[in-house]
């Protein structure tokens, strides 16, 4: 029989970033956020993303996107609207899970080719329809898993290893338990030293949940160097920000060939003691194509040693050489 209520723990990492990642000049960066709510059974999502080119002279947007989906409650994409508009009908109707991020590809191969800030948005769509069902946990709304683990998967990544704290405490009929996280510091502020350092972003709405992400290129003489990072928030019935999942990541690619000389993942915030050992992961990717990692993510980044979340992190990645040619024009 399983229990009625959650066991609560601190998460294994409590260290958010407490400020802004400087913008160099020159450089050009990608921020992104995409948010989730669950409303009658779906879920509503709601993201943008803006590119932002730093020289001597200032700063301007040169592309940005948005996009509002809602998914029911059989985890189908029911709607979608982006902007720029574009012909996306042949998404609805699919599950937002494995084999969407193909749909997508299929849907609008040029936005995918060419990686235009929508085809971001719309590659982020099923992790953060994935992170949306944290808010029912914290909710109480989800019921706590029987003995046995129920339909979860285990040894997918390092978190989720099948003798690590989750899947231990399932297995055991205790359900999986409530990571609690920091309180979120703002990195994002239009009174911050650095304004301008990611677009605009409303207030996080109570029970709610928000990925965003953040990719700067900075070419030096030693190669373009790198600076990504993502932060995973709920927000509580009160609207108290809280952060679950945080990696910075820091990268040196060689301008000439696209290989990757470093590659380092610093995780920040992350829920389980098995979780943080998994950084060293990125250290897999030094001496492959950074236009490439996507596929390279895709097919050998997998099992314990890993993260699901830190592999989102590396894909983006993959933006690097569009960013640095739209710096360079």
């Amino acid at each position: 029989m399983g229990v009625t209520s959650r066991e609560r723990m601190p998460a294994a990492m409590l260290s958010p970033s407490d400020a802004a990642i400087e913008r160099r000049v020159p450089s050009i960066r990608r921020t992104s956020n995409i948010d989730t709510r669950r409303v009658d059974g779906q879920v509503l999502l709601t993201g943008a993303v803006r590119d932002l080119v730093t020289t001597s002279a200032g700063a301007d947007v040169t592309g940005s996107a948005s996009v509002d989906a809602v998914i029911d409650a059989a985890g189908r994409l029911s709607s979608i609207e982006t902007t720029p508009v574009r012909s996306t009908g042949g998404l609805v109707g699919r599950t937002i899970g494995p084999g969407f991020r193909d749909a997508v590809r299929d849907a609008v191969p040029d936005e995918v080719a060419t990686g235009t800030p929508l085809a971001l948005l719309l590659d982020d769509l099923p992790v953060a329809a994935l992170i949306s069902g944290y808010a029912l946990l914290y909710s109480g709304e989800s019921p706590v898993a029987p003995a046995g683990g129920g339909s979860l998967k285990a040894d997918i990544c390092s978190g989720w290893r099948s003798d690590g704290t989750m899947m231990v405490a399932i297995a055991r009929g205790r359900g999986v338990p409530l990571s609690i996280g920091p309180s979120a510091p703002v990195i994002a502020d239009e009174e911050a030293r650095e304004p301008l350092a990611w677009h605009p972003m409303a207030p996080l709405p109570a029970s709610s949940m928000r990925r965003r992400r953040l990719l700067d290129v900075h070419p030096t003489d030693d190669g373009w160097q790198i600076t990504a990072m993502f932060r995973d928030t709920h927000s509580d019935g009160d609207a108290v920000e809280t952060v679950l999942h945080e990696y910075v990541l820091t990268a040196i690619a060689d301008p000439t060939t696209g290989v990757l000389t470093t590659c380092a993942a610093v995780p920040r915030v992350l829920p389980w003691v098995e979780c943080p050992v998994a950084a060293a992961s990125a250290d897999r990717l030094v001496g492959r194509d950074v236009g490439s990692v996507r596929s390279i993510v895709r097919s050998e980044l997998r099992g314990t040693s890993t993260c699901t979340h830190l592999n989102d992190l590396l894909r983006s990645l993959g933006d690097v050489p569009v960013l640095a040619d739209a710096l360079t024009r």
